[in-house]
């Protein structure tokens, strides 16, 4: 029995989206924990989200501070504290973002990355695929 070519396409296509749909990402992200205490707030589960990331927890201080446009802190129980009221959902998204940018591969996809730095420039290295992207400052 001989497969014309059009219903050969459709059925490699069936099978790439059957494949999409089982892949899902090993990463996942805390909901951001956050409260307000007077003109401050508190990112309750701060230290977590940095440890599921893999990533220092000042650097990524550092991050949500220059986005949110703000001083903070961290305190001794691993919360971060920014001056004014941030909203749960502005957390969420930059988190989203940070980990777009500067932990997943892009080009494999992979969570599993480090950063290291080659004379001034940070390069996001990936452990599964060996792959070296330059990461914005």
């Amino acid at each position: 029995m001989a497969l014309d070519y059009n219903s050969l396409l459709d059925r490699v296509r069936d099978e790439l989206q059957k494949e999409e749909s089982k892949r899902v990402s090993r990463l996942v992200l805390p909901s951001p924990d956050v409260t307000y205490v007077g003109n401050r707030t508190y990112f309750r589960n701060f230290k977590e989200f940095a440890d599921t990331i893999r990533r220092d927890p000042n650097k990524v201080l550092m991050y949500l501070a220059r986005e949110l446009a703000t001083a903070a802190s961290l305190d001794k129980e691993g919360r971060a504290i920014f001056i004014g009221r941030k909203s749960r959902d502005s957390f969420k998204v930059l988190m989203e973002r940070y980990v777009n940018e500067n932990v997943i591969c892009p080009v494999c996809g992979n969570p599993d990355t480090h950063i290291e730095k080659q004379k001034k420039v940070s390069l996001l290295v990936c452990e599964a695929c060996g792959a070296k992207s330059p990461l914005k400052v």
